[in-house]
């Protein structure tokens, strides 16, 4: 009997599983993925194995390959193997940097951003899933052919589905889509054949980082990766843009020779890090999350400590005007640093996470500063501001989920910031030469999005929203016996943000429980 995986499952398996220690002398992976794939997959006379010879995938892809294989097929596997063996394949059929460009989102879990999809990829396929998500595999067209095949026998109705019905999904598919898509995104490439012939970078050492956390803002910290074998171990501390100094320490796994995951323990709060190591070893980039709440969560920027001189970020990057503040240039190789632009100061403390420098702004400034540090500069990553002329909520537009109340689906709530802005030399508000300042202090409400909203009291049932911190906590799942039809705690909102007397505004849809939750949506 095939069990349904409960909501955060799958997503938790990416967590869990792509962090799974190595078995100690384990076989290598041609061994196991022959020991425990070639009873299903044929051998060529190659030795290659069907289907799994044909396709490329990212580390997550392989997982949920694999998981698929249990689920459906019946196929067992202990943990420790199945670990060994998404290693084994995305080291060896995986993605090159370059391959995933564009589309490390869908990995970084980030809740926010919208897809374009042209015709007819987003009706044959992103009607149903990311684009991101076939987008990041390789196959061969045999391959594709066999994976439209797959579609049709383990879902039937998708041919009567909205966007299936309409059209001669089936042939088009075959006539047009696989081809298309072995064109775009075949399984030979020069990037993947250079990445594989590449020394890969060390992930192991010392890093200086910048980030943020959903309630303590804006944070920069080091961490120290060491350990002969995966998972190593990660420690390290972080401080917020409060002065409040947290340890750090987790467990990491690299796959593919850059893709860096890691679970992090940040001063007792459970994260999860999805980045990517450079080519070049110098840096890493990528998102950060609470591990329990994927929506919840920050870029990560972070340089090899001892490198090359480089910047990754200031904290705070916004000071009010008439106010002190100890402004930190989070980088390596850094010594004095020269501030100019709205605001002229030189100086500055070498640390830990780069260098410090205090600042004491005008009460009239207003404008945005280059940073130096020797050949290294910044620009418009420090703003100061008087005023506010005007505000945008980002993300302009977010998806919230009720759950809870007993049911196996968690809650999932919505993050906003309040986005400063000043007139630009036409001095009107909302054109394109206004001057992004940065996130700004705001206080937060949210309001019925149209008169059907209103008339539902969407505001009295979706949740509630922080009046500071701009996080939205949507409602209990299951029928409400108080609204029309004892229907969901869903709603349509305007959120509203205010910071002087400027105002923004972005809508939220509080929506039902996602059931199926596998690490690539």
């Amino acid at each position: 009997m095939i069990k349904r995986m409960r909501k955060g499952h799958l997503a938790g398996l990416a967590g869990l599983m792509l962090l799974m220690p190595l078995p100690a002398g384990a076989q290598d992976g041609a061994t196991l993925l022959e020991e425990n794939c070639s009873g299903c997959h044929m051998a060529d006379d190659n030795g290659a194995l069907s289907r799994i010879s044909g396709q490329r995938k990212t580390p997550e892809g392989w997982l949920m390959t694999i998981v698929r294989m249990r689920l459906f097929h019946g196929m067992e596997i202990e943990p420790a193997v199945q670990s060994e063996l998404v290693h084994y394949l995305s080291d060896t059929q995986g993605l090159a940097p370059s391959e995933t460009e564009g589309l490390r989102y869908v990995l970084e879990r980030e809740p926010a951003h919208m897809e374009e999809v042209e015709a007819p990829l987003g009706e044959m396929c992103s009607r149903c899933h990311s684009a991101a998500r076939f987008k990041l595999q390789r196959r061969t067209q045999e391959e594709w052919a066999l994976h439209i095949d797959f579609h049709v026998g383990q879902w039937p109705t998708l041919e009567y589905q909205a966007l299936g019905r309409d059209r001669e999904w089936l042939k088009l598919a075959r006539e047009e889509v696989v081809p298309l898509l072995a064109e775009r995104y075949p399984l030979e490439s020069d990037a993947w054949n250079t990445w594989l012939e590449a020394q890969k970078p060390e992930a192991a050492g010392s890093w200086v980082f910048a980030t943020s956390l959903p309630e303590k803002g804006e944070a920069y910290g080091t961490l120290e990766v060491s350990g002969d074998s995966q998972p190593y171990t990660v420690s390290g501390t972080l401080m917020t843009v409060g002065g409040e100094e947290l340890t750090l320490e987790g467990k990491l796994n690299v796959y593919t020779g850059y893709e860096w995951r890691a679970n992090l323990d940040i001063g007792g709060t459970k994260y999860r890090q999805i980045l990517a190591i450079s080519e070049d070893g110098s840096s890493l980039s990528g998102r950060q999350f609470l591990h329990a709440e994927d929506s919840l969560g920050g870029a990560f920027r972070a340089a090899r400590a001892g490198g090359a001189p480089a910047i990754v970020g200031v904290v705070p990057s916004t000071v009010p005007a008439g106010s002190s503040a100890t402004v930190q240039i989070v980088g390596t190789g850094l010594g004095d640093v020269a501030l100019s632009g709205a605001l002229e100061a030189t100086g500055g403390a070498t640390n830990a996470y780069g260098s410090a420098i205090e600042v004491s702004p005008a009460a009239d400034t207003d404008g945005l500063i280059t940073i130096a540090s020797g050949e290294t500069t910044t620009d418009d990553t420090l703003a100061v501001y008087s005023h506010v002329d005007s505000l945008k909520v980002e993300p302009a537009f977010a998806v919230a989920r009720v759950g809870g109340g007993g049911g196996s689906a968690g809650k999932v709530p919505a993050r906003f910031d309040a986005v400063g802005y000043w007139n630009g030399p036409d001095g009107q508000p909302g054109t394109e030469d206004d001057i992004r300042i940065g996130s700004v202090p705001a206080s937060w409400s949210v309001a019925p999005f149209n008169e059907e909203a209103e008339h539902l009291k969407d505001t009295e049932y979706a949740g509630v929203m922080d009046e500071t911190l701009g996080i939205f906590m949507p409602g209990v799942a299951g029928p409400n016996t108080e609204r029309p039809f004892s229907t969901n705690n869903a709603g349509n909102l305007k959120v509203l943000a205010t910071s002087g007397e400027a105002t923004g505004e972005g809508q939220l849809i509080v929506t039902v429980q996602r059931w199926n939750d596998p690490p690539i949506r």
